[in-house]
C-alpha cells in the first residue's frame, strides 16, 4: 500500500534521477544560503549591528547573485552544448556534453562570477540601502607631535663592530669536537 505522499516523492526522485544537472543542487543551496545565513546573522546579538547588517546584506546578496549566475550560465551552456555538438556530429552524446558542461560551469561561477560581483555590488548596493553616504571618510584622530625627538642609540654588544663576522668566525672553533681533529 503506498500513499499519494510517498508516489508524488517516487516520481520527484525518478525525475531528478534520470534529469540529474548540477544546476539542481547549486540552485537548492544559493536559495537556502541566501535565506538562512542573514536570518541567523541577524538573531546573534553578541555582535556589533552594523557588523551584522553587513554581514546579512552580503550573505542575502551572494545567494541572489548565485542564484542569476547558474540560471545565466547554465543557458549559455545548453546553447553553447548544443552548437559543440551540431558541430562535431556527436548528437548522440548531446545529454552527457550538456551534464559535463553544466558540472564545469557550475564549479567555475561558484569560483569566479559570484565573488566578482558581490565584491563589485556588496558596498555601493549596501549604501543605497542604508542611506550612508559613500564619500563620508572615517575621522581620523591627530598624531600626537614630538617637538624634539631623540636620537636612537646604538648599542654596544661589548666593543664588536659587526655580530656576524664575530658569529661566523667562532662557529666553527666553538662546540663539540668529533672525529678526533
Amino acid at each position: 500500500m503506498t500513499t499519494p505522499f510517498q508516489k508524488n516523492f517516487k516520481k520527484l526522485c525518478m525525475y531528478l534521477g534520470n534529469n540529474n544537472k548540477a544546476l539542481y543542487g547549486a540552485l537548492t543551496i544559493a536559495v537556502s544560503k541566501g535565506i538562512l545565513r542573514p536570518t541567523f546573522t541577524m538573531m546573534d546579538k553578541k555582535q556589533d549591528r552594523d557588523s551584522r547588517v553587513y554581514t546579512a546584506f552580503r550573505e542575502g546578496l551572494t545567494g541572489a547573485v548565485a542564484f542569476v549566475s547558474y540560471l545565466g550560465t547554465d543557458a549559455v551552456v545548453e546553447k553553447l552544448a548544443t552548437k559543440l555538438a551540431q558541430k562535431t556530429n556527436h548528437l548522440k552524446e548531446l545529454p552527457k556534453m550538456k551534464s559535463t558542461l553544466s558540472l564545469i560551469t557550475v564549479s567555475l561561477t561558484a569560483l569566479f562570477v559570484i565573488p566578482a560581483i558581490c565584491n563589485a555590488a556588496t558596498k555601493p548596493l549596501l549604501n543605497l540601502f542604508t542611506g550612508k553616504k559613500n564619500n563620508q571618510k572615517p575621522a581620523q584622530p591627530e598624531l600626537a607631535k614630538v617637538n624634539n625627538p631623540q636620537p636612537v642609540k646604538s648599542v654596544n654588544f661589548g666593543n664588536y663592530k659587526n655580530m656576524n663576522v664575530y658569529h661566523f668566525n667562532n662557529f666553527y672553533n666553538s662546540g663539540m669536537k668529533i672525529g678526533g681533529v
